[in-house]
């Protein structure tokens, strides 16, 4: 979250660029940079995709759903 938007309710929400899911960790403790490990499919990336907020994330995955049909 940028310290701009704290307390204005702008929380950023961060997922897995290979799944979509917000169940992100850090991984290995950043000492070979910055990582995350997804814990819903177990991708290591380097690369998190953000949404301004929930309702831009639902949005996304409803759309993703609709073209995957």
């Amino acid at each position: 979250m940028n310290f701009d938007d704290r307390g204005k309710g702008n929380e950023v929400i961060e997922v897995c660029s290979n799944c979509f899911s917000p169940r992100i960790a850090p991984y290995m403790g950043y000492e070979t940079g910055k990582r995350f490990i997804c814990q819903d499919c177990d991708s290591i990336s380097m690369v998190t995709i953000e949404f301004e907020n929930i309702e831009s994330l639902v949005k996304f995955l409803k759309e993703k759903r609709k073209e995957e049909n």
